[in-house]
């Protein structure tokens, strides 16, 4: 009786759920998921978060982690990976060998630094030393206005020949009448007056030259004897101008002797009373000598 009273029951309140359900709309199955299920689960989840057990997990793991990797950053920064955690000692040569091959890498790049500038070097030096093939290609066409020398050619040249001396602009004419005696050994050839012009070609070009020197040591143009309007001190001091002989070489080939000392090449040196001058090997010896050197006697005015 019992039993078939509660199955009565049920069915009969199935029976009236199942009229009530079927009598009721049913809303849309979207607009029901949206009503229901999101604010749960997002209530549930706050719940969960806000809850003081989660909140200390969460600050642990997240300490565990920073920790951890600031750990690992800092060890694969300072260490090398192959000794984290290994022995001391390890790292300790490891750091020395390390060190000792960076310090052999700069010593060969200061020493590459080097071979590349003394390379340079040469190349540069080689290269100025080397004569300059692109200048015998010049445009002959092409305006040259370098000097030529022609001009102190057609100048210098007299009887067709060019003579290697020009006058300096301080030559003058002696007011003091110069003599050249010279003199063969012990014999004595006649007197040469040098007053008259202001320079004398000395060689052995008897086209141009004032004094022949006719010996084979001696050049066609050999020296020359200039005389130049120069500062002059006197005895008390004063300073003035005075006309003096000088003597100089032409670069001849065996030299030019003044007092038996050869003198240089292209340069002056001042002849005075008594003064002796030979040319080349000549056996012949000049003395120069003026009309108040004592013992001359005023042949000719």
């Amino acid at each position: 009786m019992g039993s078939s009273r509660k199955r009565q029951t049920s069915t009969s309140s199935s029976s009236d759920s199942s009229d009530s359900s079927a009598n009721s709309p049913e809303p849309p199955r979207s607009r029901q998921k949206r009503e229901s299920s999101p604010p749960r689960r997002q209530a549930a989840r706050n719940n969960r978060q806000s809850s003081p057990r989660r909140q200390s997990f969460n600050n642990s793991h997240n300490n565990s982690h920073n920790s951890s990797h600031n750990r690992s950053l800092n060890t694969s920064l300072n260490t090398p990976t192959k000794y984290v955690g290994g022995d001391r000692a390890g790292l300790e040569s490891y750091l020395v060998e390390r060190k000792r091959r960076k310090e052999e890498r700069e010593a060969e790049k200061e020493d590459r630094v080097k071979e590349d500038k003394r390379k340079k070097d040469k190349k540069d030096k080689d290269r100025k030393m080397k004569p300059d093939k692109n200048a015998e290609k010049k445009d002959l066409l092409a305006p040259n206005f370098e000097k030529s020398g022609k001009l102190a050619e057609e100048r210098n040249t007299y009887k067709g020949i060019v003579i290697k001396y020009s006058e300096p602009q301080e030559a003058r004419i002696p007011k003091t009448k110069w003599r050249l005696y010279p003199f063969k050994g012990s014999e004595t050839l006649p007197t040469m007056y040098i007053h008259r012009n202001s320079g004398y070609l000395i060689g052995r070009e008897r086209k141009i030259v004032d004094i022949p020197a006719d010996h084979p040591s001696c050049s066609s143009q050999h020296a020359v004897i200039q005389f130049r309007l120069v500062d002059h001190t006197r005895q008390d001091g004063s300073q003035t101008q005075k006309v003096k002989p000088y003597l100089m070489d032409l670069e001849s080939t065996n030299g030019s002797f003044l007092n038996n000392v050869k003198i240089e090449p292209r340069r002056y040196y001042e002849l005075r009373e008594r003064d002796i001058v030979k040319f080349g090997f000549s056996t012949r010896e000049y003395v120069i000598l003026h009309e108040r050197s004592e013992g001359v006697m005023d042949t000719e005015s």
